[in-house]
């Protein structure tokens, strides 16, 4: 073989493999919709988002976020969605409602100081909730909060009275006179205290009374195919790389609260603060 055969040789060989390394590179990365909430306790996804890590697993993750993991569930029942972030008492009763076909796959938070009751300046006490009105979203774990603060106070629950709100309502519910508290997670109880910081107060929070969960879940269908199982756990490897990150950054997870939900340094510190990642 002459020279000039043996030159062109080697570089049809090394074109072919730069064509295949390229064809990798340019791989289409896998989608994938993601069901949240404008919540501190979800740090460890904005993280993974913040620092390009799902992007890094050849993710491409579409954010939807929703007020509460009851509404959310809403929408993923339609068929909407591929991984959905709730709490633990709303997936439980998602999963019977849907006779078994959903799955938990991982707990990304737990908490109990994250869950909050928030009352009119005049509520001091349990007692002073009868024949009164508090808000949650119901079916949310603020449901169950409510339960055990009654229960455990010597309250009889028939005689307050629950009103069902989706969380961006409470405030505005509170401060106006149209419940006297509610029962509901982090950051509300902040967004309520800087609103109307004269009509308002904590109450409690729900050390003593439930730990909370936030909790993933996706349908069974879904992870049993190559893909979406692939996809899952990508997601979750992302997502641990993200938490690494959030419980040792405060500024990253303030700034991109900031930005993405124009939450104040205050209310997410108070949130960062209490979250078991």
């Amino acid at each position: 073989m002459s020279e000039l055969s043996k030159m062109l040789t080697a570089a049809i060989g090394a074109g072919i493999l730069l064509g295949a390394t390229a064809t990798q590179a340019q791989q289409a990365p896998l989608k994938m919709t993601l069901f949240g909430q404008p919540s501190v306790n979800n740090d460890a996804i904005w993280m993974a988002f913040e620092k390009g890590y799902y992007q890094q697993e050849g993710l491409d993750v579409t954010y939807r976020l929703f007020p509460s993991g009851t509404t959310a569930f809403q929408s993923f029942q339609t068929g909407q969605g591929d991984i959905v972030m709730t709490g633990d008492l709303p997936s439980v009763q998602y999963f019977f409602r849907v006779k078994g076909d959903y799955r938990t796959i991982a707990v990304v938070e737990r908490d109990a100081k994250g869950y909050v009751a928030v009352a009119r300046k005049e509520i001091t006490k349990p007692q002073d909730l009868l024949g009164k009105t508090v808000a949650t979203r119901v079916g949310s774990t603020g449901s169950w909060f409510i339960s055990e603060y009654l229960t455990k106070n010597g309250v009889d629950p028939s005689k307050v009275a629950v009103k069902n709100l989706d969380t961006q309502v409470l405030p505005a519910a509170l401060c106006g006179g149209e419940i006297a508290a509610f029962f509901i997670w982090q950051p509300i109880g902040s967004r309520t205290l800087e609103i109307c910081p004269d009509k308002a107060h904590y109450l409690t929070d729900a050390t003593g009374y439930i730990q909370g969960y936030l909790v993933a879940g996706a349908r069974p269908e879904w992870l049993s195919r190559p893909q979406g199982k692939d996809t899952a756990i990508r997601w979750l490897r992302a997502t641990m790389k993200g938490r690494d990150v959030a419980e040792k950054d405060f500024a990253a997870v303030a700034a991109y609260a900031k930005a993405k939900l124009d939450l104040s340094e205050k209310a997410t510190r108070e949130q960062w603060d209490t979250n078991i990642r």
